[in-house]
């Protein structure tokens, strides 16, 4: 691991660990579901839905094959997969097949609304459009990336064991299957 120092959480993430987690997760879905929902209710409805379904996704693709099935990892997720699926091959948790699909809705669900202020802010400006754009980056994706790096992935059992994420966020890059 990149801080050798540090302890990793074999037993489970901290309580504290998982509010901080979950708190951003439930703020950045909410402020993203309000940004579509100002394009039209619709939107904000059929986001919130995919942000179930990228959960759901997660959990069948990610959860159910790392180290921490049936334990609390940094989310809570892995209790949740338990209930949910039967696990699956640690061994597997590497591969294409089941990194794809949960990045492809993750980045979209973290993606999408940034995209959609964006737009918004510059076809129709409004202080209100500007603050909402000004503030999903520093809510949903910089959390994403800094707390995962710094707070999750360096206590993580998983990414000693093999994790394209970790490794990612360690420059190191390539998928070995």
């Amino acid at each position: 691991m990149s801080n050798p120092g540090r302890e990793v959480y074999l037993e489970g993430y901290p309580s504290a660990i998982l509010c901080l987690s979950l708190g951003q997760l439930v703020l950045s879905y909410a402020l993203g579901a309000f940004i579509l929902y100002r394009l039209q209710a619709l939107l904000g409805t059929s986001y919130l839905i995919l942000c179930a379904a990228s959960l759901v996704v997660g959990l069948k693709y990610r959860c159910r094959f790392c180290w921490y099935f049936g334990r609390r990892c940094y989310a809570g997720l892995g209790r949740l997969a338990k209930l949910m699926f039967q696990p699956g091959d640690p061994q597997e948790f590497r591969r294409p097949e089941n990194l794809v699909p949960a990045a492809i809705f993750s980045f979209t669900v973290l993606l999408l609304p940034l995209m959609v202020i964006f737009v918004i802010s510059v076809t129709g400006f409004s202080w209100l459009n500007l603050g909402l754009l000004l503030s999903y980056a520093p809510i949903a994706v910089v959390p994403g990336f800094v707390l995962r790096k710094n707070l999750f992935c360096d206590h993580c059992k998983q990414a000693e064991l093999g994790c394209p994420a970790y490794e990612g966020m360690q420059g190191k890059h390539g998928i070995k299957t």
